[in-house]
């Protein structure tokens, strides 16, 4: 249960890094009237960045320790030797120094990356591919059901998807949303909903895409899904993605023309359906967090 927690907030990290790359982009995007307060929102979610790398190192170290005890038998003292071998040999071990190291080099690049838009936004990229591609080697997408690397690239791009959507979605909330108060920044709140929702159509659709993929891949027939733990907790994941892509529907084609119109209850609706999509988010995360680890079908 420990180690499905600490998985759980490594992919809401990763999923969040990704997402306050776009929302920064987002709001300078769409604000280019209103400059001032487009900085001011940009640095909002940007401030995010520092914390999260931060709990995503220790995390991720945390995780290292779980591997490393699990591979310990009761009363075994942990050697450097065992250490070596399961942190820092294989593809699992690699895959989580490299993580470990990406994270470590994008605190220290949080110093010099301080230019909206500016010429560091290269590099910021590079390191959140870096972190998100060393997660894709330390689950299912690095086995054998997949020819190398055609598993970790699909899963790549899956948890690129979720981070559009609900990453970007997740840093929004906290950061941009609740600084675009009263009725005059209705239009701003609107414009910045309208813009997002294209993102979330991007993002949806290649977890979608990939997801089906990978499931086809791992489930096998169709038929035998509801018989491993496996599936049903595919089953509950693919039911909380159907009430967040509900939510986002509702918000789409009904709250953005709301606010547009600048109804002030739109606000309203627009804070509930958002915090209820990212509790369905957080579900599904959780649950993909004790998919990593549990036996495909025709495993257990």
């Amino acid at each position: 249960m420990l180690y499905a927690a600490v998985r759980g907030v490594i992919f809401v990290g990763l999923l969040l890094l990704v997402g306050t790359h776009v929302a920064t982009s987002l709001v300078l995007s769409q604000l280019g009237a209103q400059p001032e307060l487009g900085l001011t929102l940009e640095a909002a979610v940007r401030r995010l960045r520092c914390p999260l790398l931060w709990l995503l190192l220790a995390a991720i170290v945390i995780r290292g320790a779980l591997q490393l005890l699990s591979f310990r038998d009761p009363g075994e003292t942990v050697t450097a030797e065992m250490a070596e071998a399961i942190l820092w040999t294989g593809n699992w071990g690699h895959a989580w120094f490299v993580q470990i190291a990406a994270t470590l080099l994008f605190l220290v690049w949080q110093h010099f990356d301080r230019v909206p838009g500016g010429p560091a936004w290269p590099v910021t990229i590079a390191l959140i591919v870096a972190i998100v591609w060393a997660q894709t080697g330390m689950g299912h997408a690095a086995g054998s059901h997949w020819p190398h690397p055609v598993g970790r690239l699909l899963d790549a791009i899956h948890l690129a998807g979720l981070g559009i959507w609900l990453g970007t979605l997740a840093a929004l909330a906290i950061a941009a949303l609740p600084a675009l108060r009263g009725e005059e920044q209705l239009p701003a709140l609107a414009s910045v909903v309208r813009a997002f929702s294209l993102y979330a159509r991007i993002g949806v659709s290649l977890v979608i895409l990939t997801g089906v993929v990978a499931a086809l891949v791992y489930v096998g027939p169709i038929a035998t899904i509801t018989q491993s733990t496996w599936g049903q907790l595919l089953l509950i994941k693919l039911a909380c993605m159907l009430g967040v892509l509900v939510l986002g529907w509702y918000n789409w084609r009904v709250v953005t023309p709301a606010l547009e119109g600048r109804n002030a209850i739109a606000r309203q609706k627009l804070r509930l359906a958002v915090r209820l999509e990212l509790l369905l988010g957080l579900a599904m995360l959780l649950i993909t967090a004790f998919l990593v680890a549990s036996p495909l079908p025709g495993e257990a």
